[in-house]
């Protein structure tokens, strides 16, 4: 079988509100990741982890399914990138496939082939349980709800990183 690329990905832009927004109980993970991410984790009030520098990726399986790919520099976050797949042939000079165009593409460049450090693999609800703090990712990966993929001994410190969802 083909291995799966990313081949069209779209910039999350923040919002820049003035305060905080808040997750209700109808907040969807797609919600979360293009409208709320960027300023719920950039205007917590904890202070910023400033070596942290990771590169994560989200796949949500199940209703809903979609990527997301999230980048920290020195504890902000910098780039919430959704992610298309593709299981064409990739041709890493061109850097690029022939898709359908979606909302705001932005065809890849090395710059946008980001390798993340940690793949987590979940379902939407088991990820809004988790930003919610209903339970930790530490439960729903003992639980199997969650696969992890890269860098487990990061992945399994995600209680600290949660704090600033």
């Amino acid at each position: 079988m083909p291995e799966k690329k990313i081949n069209q990905c779209v910039y999350i832009k923040p919002k820049n509100p003035e305060k905080r927004p808040e997750i209700t109980n109808e907040t969807t993970h797609i919600e979360y990741f293009e409208e709320l991410m960027f300023d719920r984790v950039n205007l917590c009030p904890l202070p910023k982890i400033e070596s942290l520098n990771i590169v994560i990726e989200f796949e949500i399986i199940g209703h809903n399914a979609g990527s997301w790919t999230i980048v920290v520099e020195y504890g902000i976050l910098k780039r919430v990138l959704r992610n298309y797949f593709g299981f064409n042939t990739f041709d890493e000079n061109k850097a690029a496939f022939s898709v359908p165009p979606r909302d705001n593409p932005v065809p890849l460049s090395d710059e946008a082939v980001l390798k993340p450090t940690c793949t987590f693999n979940l379902d939407g609800i088991t990820f809004m349980s988790i930003v919610r703090r209903e339970i930790t990712p530490q439960q729903a990966f003992f639980q199997k709800k969650v696969r992890i993929e890269g860098d487990m001994m990061l992945a399994l410190k995600m209680n600290v990183l949660v704090n600033y969802m």
